[in-house]
Order: C-alpha cells, then structure tokens, then sequence
C-alpha cells in the first residue's frame, strides 16, 4: 500500500510540470490590426496613360494587418464588405472623373458596393505582404478619354471581418483564444476554443479608404513632312506648305518650336549632300522663320485634350544662293512642345 501512495505523490508534480511546458510553448497567437483611414496612391501618369483605362494601376495597404499569417492556414477567416464607393477619383478643381474599382488580387473580381466577399483566407483569395501581414487591395482605372492635369482622389468605405489563430488542432481549435472583428463569437473550455462559425462574418472593423492619382501634362504630336522634289535651279523650287498636329492634356496651354536642324549655318536651315549644302527654312504665319527659341508658336486657347490643333507652315529654299551640285538634299528637324 506505500510503494502506490508514494508513486502517485511523486506523479503528480511531474505531470503539473509537463502541462505548464505546454502552455508556455503554444500561447502565441496572431494578432490583426486595422487602421481606419488607409491611403493608396497611385503615383503619377499622364492624361495620354489613362484615356483607355488602366488595369492593376497600383495597390496599396487597406487598412488590416495580421501578423504570424504570412502563410495562411486552413481554418482562419478573413472576409471584406464595401459599404460604399465614390466609384471615381474626381480632380481637385475641375470636376473631371476617372471610373476605378477595387480587388483583393490583381485581375481579381471588383468588389462591388453593398456586397460581402467570401472567406478571403483560402485559395489565395487575398494578397499579404510585409511583416505584419498586410492585405493590399487593387486598383483598376477606367478609361479616362480627356481629362485635365492635376491631383484625383476618391474612397471606399469598407469593412474587414476576420477570425485568425495560429495555433489550430485538426479540430479547429485555437489554444488561446481566436483574434477577432467584432461581432464573431468563441467558445472556450481550459483556453481551448472554438469558433461559432454561424456568427461569421460578423460587424466587422470599419475602414475609409482614400485612393489618389497625379495626372500629368503630355503632348502627342506629328507633321507634314517638307518635300521639295527636284528642280534644275535654286529658284525653280515651289514653296511647300503644311501643318503640325498637336494633341495636349486638356487646359494645358503650350508653346511649339522647332530646331535649327543638323547643318544650320549664318542664320540660315541648310540640307545636306555630303559636303555640298542647300539652305532652305520653315515659316510660321506672319512670314517668320520658326525656331525653338525667339520665334515659337503659342496655341490660340488651352488644349482641348481630344482634338488635335493645327499649327500651318510654309517652307522655302532660298533663291539668293548658287545652285549646289546635283544630288538629293536632306534635313532633320525637331518638334518641341513646352507647357
């Protein structure tokens, strides 16, 4: 009767030891954190780069972070409803939109006002990054035919819902305790708990969501090309007349130069034959020689941002020179466009 009294005083300390090592070792769970006034900004582009929409524009931080689910398990759930969109990012002045929407992966399905996603924590359904876990979301632009230069932004109210342990058994049980949005209910026996997946998704975190984008100026521009043909003398050469096509971001205001071209020489453009030269220039109306520095051209109004604007000119060569040896005459010149 004493050897079993005295085994099971000594068994029981040991055993106590054992399961204290356990809860020491296994407590550990993630933690998610929500910020409620996330920011994605799209950077910068030029009017010319949206005009016909813009997939996977640009991600950003929205708003939950979780740590320790880097790789996600099976058995967390992470779910995101939008309460609300503005559904365009609108210039700060002029009132002009851009159409946008959101996805949880690039070229995943928008996430459309009023609807709740299902579990965002399987099948790859939700994009992380960075140490803590960060769910990104996903901008998509719509097209954006003609708008002005300037600074665009719009929001999203949104909730993320989420139940995540790190420390699951293959019952779905969380030791600790489960981390949860509001709203999502646990049920614990000896810090071993279960999740009331019927109270999923639950109220959730709220989140407002601002996305901005920079618009820049740009030109699209192209020309007439000057071709003399052939003539026997210097003075036998027709003028030639044409026009430069300019399309601008829309308001932008602007001016037009060109170069002097490769071979110009006392005051003068000159194509080239090897080392044999034909001098010859570009006017602008009022009969001035158009250059890139004095003598530019400056558009009648601001950019309309879809119509191109004519800018005519008129060459000539110059019947004052001696006629240059026979052969084929060129030049280069460079457009500028400086708003």
């Amino acid at each position: 009767m004493r050897a079993p009294r005295s085994f099971r005083a000594l068994s029981w300390p040991a055993a106590a030891a054992i399961v204290s090592t356990f809860w020491l070792c296994c407590t550990t769970a993630a933690a998610c954190t929500v910020n409620g006034t996330p920011n994605i900004s799209l950077g910068s582009k030029t009017s010319f780069e949206v005009a016909s929409g813009t997939p996977n524009a640009g991600s950003g931080a929205s708003g939950l972070a979780c740590s320790g689910i880097l790789g996600l398990l099976s058995n967390q759930y992470i779910y995101i409803s939008v309460s609300s969109s503005t559904g365009v990012l609108t210039h700060s002045t002029s009132g002009d939109t851009i159409g946008f929407s959101i996805a949880t992966i690039p070229s995943g399905a928008p996430l459309a006002a009023g609807t709740t996603s299902g579990n965002l924590a399987t099948s790859g359904l939700l994009s992380l990054s960075g140490a803590n876990g960060e769910a990104a979301l996903f901008v998509n632009l719509g097209a954006a035919g003609n708008v002005a230069a300037g600074t665009y932004s719009g929001t999203v109210t949104l909730r993320w819902h989420y139940a995540v342990c790190t420390n699951i058994s293959a019952l779905g049980i969380c030791i600790g305790s489960w981390t949860r949005s509001a709203g999502i209910d646990q049920s614990c026996v000896l810090s071993l708990c279960t999740l009331n997946t019927a109270s999923l998704p639950g109220a959730g975190a709220p989140v407002t969501l601002t996305i901005s984008l920079q618009i820049t100026q740009d030109c699209r521009f192209d020309a007439d090309q000057i071709d003399f043909g052939a003539a026997p003398f210097v003075d036998s050469f027709s003028a030639v007349s044409g026009q430069l096509r300019i399309t601008c971001t829309k308001g932008a205001t602007y001016t037009v130069g060109l170069s002097e071209g490769g071979f110009a020489s006392g005051g003068r453009r000159r194509m080239s034959s090897g080392a044999q030269y034909l001098q010859y220039d570009v006017f602008r109306p009022g009969n001035t020689v158009w250059n890139g520095t004095d003598r530019r051209v400056a558009q009648s109004t601001p950019a309309m941002g879809n119509v191109a604007e004519t800018f005519p000119y008129e060459a000539r060569i110059y019947p004052d020179q001696p006629t240059p040896p026979v052969g084929t005459y060129s030049d280069t010149l460079i457009i500028d466009v400086a708003f």
